[in-house]
């Protein structure tokens, strides 16, 4: 007797052919069907390219066994649709898309916007008529899943320009597109938006409303492009309550643009805005802050920074120990000390800025202070102290500096900062250092080892002082062990 296949055979043989498919992209254990109706716009790019490439198999057995298996469940469907769409065969990419227009979905809405940059012309031809063909059947959810590869499209080399404007996106600007629009506005993904704000702006009947929306977007672009349409189309009522409220966006380069509108326009209230702006988390708008407030003849910013630090009653402080480490005059350097101890170590780095650029003391007692706070932001600011506190660091200093204070930490830090010294004046530093004690003898010996490893590196030595050091070592004109003076000696002779 003959066996009758079953049902479920055809889906199975499918489902098996998907999963062969994606056996070298997806983990082992993974759903891979799940996986690819979950993949993300650029993941379906690069999963595209990597099918597309020389070594992916041509086979059009996914369409064959689809054929055979009609009342598959469109999940599935889908998935072998997008698979066999991205195929390497041109024919099948083609049959494929034929075949989409019947199974609306983000897969398959996805699969031909990609092959609208398909480099077969025929191929592309029969993608863009299958795009328009599946937008006006796909849900919107489907539409929104799929769209960033349509934005994506514009940066595509073998996209039609003509069809890409006056076919894609002039749907997106018709009415039955509307509700695809309005989600679009809310995407996850900021060009999305900015593509969705972009023709929004154009075709909304509220752009005032729109626009407070893009001005608060996380988004730079976006919000610029809002603050670019409300200045070339806005009333002036509607500049000056939007600038206002642009005086908020996440973006600091927008911020500042409000301010400068308010000010181009004297708006009332202008003062109040300025003085705002000096308390900006952004220091770019703090700057332009402090430059309209001289330009106004109002009391200069530096003044309102440091009576917020005095008076903190405004919480504006952190805001205000910033600026002070971009500002600092020598009058603030005892108030940054004194404050370093208080704060926590995000704001250390800024009194250590300020306390820096006052220069008032800002030496070997800041390098004491700087070394304690390992990161960065401060080895930035130690690199460019170096000449500061470099003129204070006699071998008295440097001996004792083992047992005065510093921590473990320090220590160490100083270490790499005494490799930032020219290496024979470092040399001269510690041969002149006369350690008494057991502790300094120690810190003394990781002294010179120290730059003994600093010495690996080239550094010019003229033969008058490279005598002069030889003569000293060999005299023993020094408090080094014997050993030790020994390799410093050879370190001299070889540089």
């Amino acid at each position: 007797m003959m066996v009758m296949p079953q049902p479920e055979a055809p889906e199975a043989a499918l489902r098996a052919m998907i999963d062969q498919i994606l056996k070298g992209v997806v983990d082992e254990g993974v759903d891979r069907l799940h996986w690819l109706q979950t993949l993300s716009p650029r993941g379906l790019f690069d999963l595209d390219e990597r099918r597309r490439s020389w070594w992916a198999p041509n086979d059009d057995g996914l369409l064959a066994c689809l054929k055979a298996c009609a009342a598959a469940p469109v999940d599935v469907q889908t998935a072998a649709l997008f698979l066999a769409g991205s195929d390497g065969n041109g024919y099948t990419r083609e049959a494929a898309l034929q075949k989409m227009r019947s199974v609306p979905s983000h897969l398959t809405l996805s699969c031909a916007l990609l092959r609208c940059n398909d480099w077969v012309p025929e191929v592309r031809a029969v993608a863009r008529d299958v795009v328009m063909s599946l937008l006006e059947q796909c849900a919107v959810h489907h539409v929104l899943k799929a769209w960033p590869i349509a934005v994506r499209l514009r940066d595509a080399q073998r996209m039609q320009r003509e069809w890409l404007d006056g076919g894609l996106f002039a749907w997106l600007s018709s009415p039955a597109a509307h509700p695809v629009l309005e989600g679009l506005l809310g995407h996850p993904e900021a060009r999305t938006r900015l593509a969705a704000f972009t023709i929004a702006l154009q075709i909304h009947p509220d752009p005032a409303e729109l626009r407070s929306l893009a001005l608060l977007d996380n988004s730079p672009q976006v919000s610029h492009l809002a603050l670019a349409h409300l200045l070339a189309n806005g009333t002036p009522g509607e500049v000056e309550a939007q600038c206002v409220l642009a005086l908020a966006a996440p973006s600091s380069g927008v911020r500042a643009a409000a301010l400068r509108a308010l000010v181009e326009r004297n708006v009332p209230g202008l003062d109040a805005h300025i003085e705002a702006a000096a308390f900006d988390r952004s220091r770019s708008v703090r700057r332009l802050a402090a430059w309209l407030l001289q330009q106004r003849h109002a009391p200069p910013a530096i003044t309102l920074w440091r009576d917020e630090l005095q008076q903190r009653t405004r919480g504006r402080w952190r805001e205000a120990l910033a600026a002070l480490g971009d500002h600092a005059e020598a009058a603030d350097a005892t108030a940054l000390r004194a404050l370093l101890p208080q704060v926590s170590a995000r704001h250390r780095c800024s009194c250590l800025r300020g306390w820096l650029r006052a220069e008032d003391g800002a030496r070997l007692e800041w390098l004491r202070a700087a070394l304690e706070e390992p990161g960065r932001t401060v080895n930035e600011l130690l690199a460019r102290a170096t000449p500061l506190w470099a003129g204070e660091l006699d071998p008295v200093r440097l001996v004792a500096f083992c047992h005065d204070g510093p921590s473990r930490v320090a220590q160490v830090g100083l270490l790499s900062q005494l490799r930032r010294l020219p290496l024979w004046q470092h040399l001269d530093l510690l041969l002149d250092a006369v350690p008494q004690r057991a502790e300094e003898q120690a810190w003394h010996l990781r002294l010179v080892e120290n730059w003994l490893q600093a010495s690996q590196h080239y550094s010019p030595l003229g033969a008058a002082r490279r005598q002069a050091l030889v003569s000293r070592l060999e005299e023993g004109r020094h408090t080094l062990p014997e050993t030790v003076g020994a390799q410093v000696l050879a370190a001299i002779r070889q540089a």
